[in-house]
């Protein structure tokens, strides 16, 4: 008899297991898809808020020093101008201000970003701070100015302005802005959409559970899924070094293109490590809340 009742037990309860299991299963289908929604939704909002973001750029621009190189790079331009005309480089040493510079490269940034003309600063200041320094020098040692040799300097602070501006104006940077671009309708079309389908799965889970620690439980598993997408594979391609090892020559150029990849990449494993850390944090007050419960039944 004991046994009979003990088998009849074991019955229900495995029935019961069943039972559970089969009522779970609606559950974690919508869980997963949530947590596909939900990384979806967060790695697109990470992309608007870097590769379509101008601040973005300009921060990552100051950030290598990739200014100053321009300045040093447009200087040996200049300096290499002026020893054509016999003029020692440490007279063309300063003619470039970094302030200006600075401006004009988050302005030309600006402006492929919002998709306006862009007009260049500072060119006069340039050719006037040239001539200046060029007289001082031949008054120093003096060199006597005829007309032949002014006309040499004017062509030579008119060659130094041009230059100015090819380094200003970089052909990539507006062909990768221009393309981004072209994509930021399509992007924010995209985001809404799965936006709202991520809202209207999660609000089906919850609604799919009764107890509040079980719904703060079953959001824990959404937010944990979604987090372990965005951490993984931008964590994989960071601590696997491809990202150092592209082919740039130049060393300016290289310091900004891994430095932007590089803060894009890990925005996706901030933002997934945040969302991980609460899907935690929300498993402990699932169980505070459960505890209580058992507590207050007793």
């Amino acid at each position: 008899m004991f046994q009979v009742r003990l088998l009849m037990e074991m019955s229900r309860g495995k029935d019961k297991n069943m039972k559970q299991a089969t009522r779970n299963v609606p559950r974690w289908i919508l869980a997963f898809i949530g947590s596909l929604l939900l990384f979806a939704t967060l790695a697109l909002i990470c992309i608007r808020m870097t590769l379509f973001n101008q601040n973005f750029m300009i921060k990552q621009v100051h950030k290598t020093d990739y200014i100053e190189t321009i300045r040093k790079d447009m200087t040996e331009s200049i300096q290499d101008l002026g020893r054509g005309s016999n003029i020692p480089p440490e007279v063309l040493a300063d003619v470039v201000s970094e302030k200006t510079v600075s401006a004009n490269v988050d302005n030309y940034i600006r402006s492929i970003y919002q998709e306006v003309p862009f007009k260049i600063q500072g060119e006069n200041q340039i050719k006037e701070t040239i001539l200046k320094n060029v007289n001082q020098y031949a008054q120093q040692e003096n060199i006597p100015i005829d007309e032949t040799t002014q006309t040499n300097l004017d062509n030579l602070a008119n060659s130094a302005t041009k230059n100015y501006s090819d380094f200003i104006e970089i052909p990539y940077l507006l062909s990768y802005g221009k393309k981004v671009m072209a994509f930021q309708s399509a992007l924010t079309m995209i985001l809404v959409i799965v936006g709202v389908a991520f809202i209207l799965v999660f609000i089906g889970l919850l609604l799919m559970v009764k107890m509040k620690h079980q719904k703060v439980r079953w959001s824990s598993v959404t937010f944990l899924g979604a987090g372990l997408m965005l951490v993984v594979l931008p964590a994989m391609i960071y601590f696997s070094g491809v990202i150092n090892r592209l082919g740039i020559m130049s060393e300016g150029l290289y310091r900004f293109v891994t430095s932007y990849i590089t803060a894009f990449d890990l925005s996706f494993v901030f933002v997934g490590l945040g969302l991980t850390a609460l899907a935690f944090l929300l498993v402990l007050i699932s169980e505070r809340m459960r505890s209580k419960k058992i507590h207050n039944v007793r």
